[in-house]
């Protein structure tokens, strides 16, 4: 059954700065599903958005 659905691997991009942006947001608030899709759309650069993303997220959290 899982043999032959397997997907084939798309082209990796590059997220635009809002995405990344909107990513930090939801990952400051809890929710971390945005930044993996995200991570996992970038390929090989994936590294490199995900720390972007966490600058983001420490970027929005208030800090007291």
């Amino acid at each position: 059954m899982g043999l032959f659905s397997r997907k084939t691997p798309s082209e990796p991009r590059t997220p635009a700065r809002e995405e990344i942006a909107a990513a930090g947001r939801a990952l400051a608030r809890g929710n971390q599903r945005p930044a993996d899709r995200l991570v996992a759309e970038a390929g090989a650069d994936g590294q490199h958005v995900a720390m972007r993303i966490l600058a983001d997220s420490i970027d929005f959290t208030p800090q007291d």
